[in-house]
């Protein structure tokens, strides 16, 4: 990483996590001076955001809307989730491997999913207040990464891990689930209820949005071609381009094609659009 990551109003940024947070930390992602409506992608890895100017009105429970601009924690997100910025908002999030969270935050990733809560309501033994001045002090996204991946350490430093988390190789996710059982030394239901407890959805739920989430990649990356969403869905286990459909429209609520023609107007969409050079960050297996 440079000393001096600069961040273009109206941009966002992808960032790797360095090596001592890597299986820890997925990514970071910076937003500046935003505003407006925005879908919240679908995703399996749950975040910790800290915002450095600005708040969201994000959905809550009985579907009110609450105004975040304090740290919020949310576990996976399993629906495009619909927020609204304040004008010239700007925040660093982290997303977290699923596996990782429970360690970091002392709550199972299933206890937040789909819900967005304030920080300090989960860990309010995690201070934070060195972080959010740091973020108001300075317009450094490079002291910003500095500072969050610094606290994250602390909290890991803070926390051993009492019960391992359940270790399953993606390629796994394939198998029927007697047979990641077997593997895993455990029966089924409590494989199921590990699985559950570690990743926050059901292992079904899981293998859909793996499939998802590896044609969306695929289609962030690739060149828009002729007979490219069939080669996509075939190569991610859809049975059919129809079936990649469906799974597209619940998780963006918008069909893959539609992504592929995205010329950059659509706002509401903002968050599925990163530089070509930063795409692999948020693309990668």
């Amino acid at each position: 990483m440079s000393n001096a990551i600069q961040t273009p109003a109206g941009r966002r940024l992808a960032v790797m996590p360095p090596p001592v947070l890597a299986g820890i930390v997925r990514y970071f992602h910076v937003e500046r001076d935003s505003g407006g409506a925005a879908l919240v992608p679908a995703s399996p890895y749950p975040m910790v955001t800290f915002f450095a100017a600005g708040g969201s009105l994000v959905p809550s429970t009985g579907g009110t809307l609450t105004l975040f601009e304090q740290p919020m924690l949310c576990g996976p997100v399993t629906v495009p989730m619909p927020v609204l910025w304040r004008q010239g908002t700007t925040f660093i999030s982290a997303l977290i491997e699923p596996a990782s969270f429970a360690r970091l935050f002392g709550v199972s990733p299933a206890a937040l999913r789909d819900l967005p809560v304030a920080l300090a309501d989960v860990t309010p033994a995690a201070p934070f207040a060195a972080l959010q001045d740091t973020l108001h002090g300075t317009d450094d996204t490079s002291a910003w990464l500095g500072v969050l991946q610094a606290w994250l350490l602390q909290l890991l430093a803070r926390r051993p891990a009492a019960v391992p988390p359940l270790a399953l190789p993606p390629a796994l996710l394939a198998l029927p689930a007697a047979d990641i059982a077997r593997r895993c030394g455990l029966g089924v239901r409590q494989l199921e209820r590990r699985f559950n407890d570690t990743f926050g959805q059901s292992l079904r739920d899981m293998r859909r949005m793996a499939r998802y989430v590896q044609a969306l990649a695929r289609l962030m990356q690739a060149p828009p071609r002729h007979g490219l969403l069939t080669r996509i869905a075939m190569d991610c286990g859809y049975h059919d381009q129809a079936h990649m459909i469906r799974d597209f429209v619940h998780y963006t609520g918008r069909a893959p094609r539609a992504h592929l023609q995205d010329a950059g107007t659509d706002p509401l969409h903002r968050l599925y659009r990163y530089d070509p050079a930063q795409r692999w960050i948020v693309a990668r297996p």
